[in-house]
């Protein structure tokens, strides 16, 4: 059973009271040595959006990693659509738009899957091989600062899904979309053809007054489905898709045996990820923050608060995806377990 540690927002002063907590559940999961390269792995925000873990948060961290004599810097990799973070150029001018740069944050900034997204390690897992940025797999320790929320492919996303996705390069994140296919619904869509801007493979375009998907062209990322603001494109399937991000979770965290933390911040709790630059508004109050050394059990247990907060499960009830398929995934290959122990600081 993990111990899961757990910092109330239900306070007065909320905020105030989780930046001071952070210390206390960060020293409980804490193992970094003097000397360690501690990447400090963080989805920054789409352009715009506002709902990711604040800088605010995020230095108090990098402050407690230099305290442990470790050498922090920050890091996220470049995204397989387009936006404002599909090349680390663009991806480290939105960063610094949003807060983080190496003068707010004291450390540096690497976007860890290099220029274009190319910059990886193979690593083997059974029959799979999953291409995992290589600034990620040269570091001592691996903390995963996630922002749990719902997700449009996933049904959540939290430890395992900032891990999975966002710790591998382009090809990484190719393998893992590839079983995922959007469909279009004609009725809801009122053809802004918005949809065939932001496509990065060109595969949606315009028949006769109607919007169609090229599946030859298809990488399966997804965008369409999280960036159309009328859910015009939605996915039927997405197991194998969970499946195959607790895999890639498993192929990253596997390098760091121990010398691993998570921490998840059940704040500005959105309906839909830190990809969209139009996040919409909470669907629940800030709950609080948590520290594993288990992302399958920190995973479990954010989903299990917001389901007994929300009175309900708010994510199936908005995405109709089951995202508890990555945890029982994840415990399947030795992620880790959903069995926790929930402890109050």
């Amino acid at each position: 059973m993990s111990e899961i540690y757990f910092k109330s927002a239900s306070t007065p002063f909320a905020r105030d009271a989780i930046h001071s907590g952070i210390e206390k559940i960060f020293e409980k999961v804490n193992r970094i040595e003097k000397g360690d390269i501690v990447a400090i792995k963080l989805h920054m925000g789409e352009l715009g959006n506002n709902a990711y873990v604040r800088p605010f948060f995020v230095r108090k961290v990098v402050d407690m990693v230099k305290k442990c004599g470790g050498k922090p810097f920050i890091t996220d990799t470049t995204t397989l659509y387009g936006g404002h973070r599909g090349n680390s150029i663009d991806y480290l001018y939105t960063a610094s738009m949003h807060g983080f740069n190496i003068s707010s944050m004291n450390c540096p900034i690497i976007i860890a899957d290099g220029l274009l997204g190319r910059d990886e390690e193979i690593v083997q897992l059974g029959k799979e091989k999953i291409g995992v940025a290589r600034a990620i797999i040269e570091s001592d320790y691996l903390v995963a600062i996630s922002h749990f929320k719902g997700h449009g492919m996933t049904g959540f996303g939290g430890a395992i899904k900032n891990v999975g996705m966002g710790c591998c390069s382009k090809a990484g994140k190719a393998w893992q979309h590839s079983t995922s296919k959007p469909k279009h619904d004609k009725n809801k869509c009122i053809m802004c053809k918005k949809c065939l801007t932001f496509c990065p493979a060109g595969a949606i375009y315009e028949a006769s007054r109607e919007i169609f998907i090229d599946y030859e062209k298809c990488r399966g990322c997804g965008a369409c489905t999280v960036l159309c603001e009328q859910g015009c494109f939605y996915l039927d399937e997405t197991n194998e898709l969970q499946r195959r991000v607790a895999i890639a979770c498993k192929a990253v965290i596997q390098k760091f045996g121990e010398k691993v933390s998570f921490i998840n911040f059940l704040i500005d709790i959105t309906p839909r990820c830190d990809c969209c630059s139009f996040p919409d508004k909470p669907i629940l109050n800030d709950i609080g923050i948590l520290s594993s050394n288990d992302a399958v059990a920190i995973d479990k247990a954010s989903y299990d608060l917001v389901c007994h907060y929300a009175g309900k499960d708010i994510f199936y009830e908005i995405h109709k995806i089951d995202g508890k398929i990555q945890l029982i995934e994840g415990e399947k290959i030795g992620v880790g377990k959903m069995e926790y122990k929930l402890i109050h600081l």
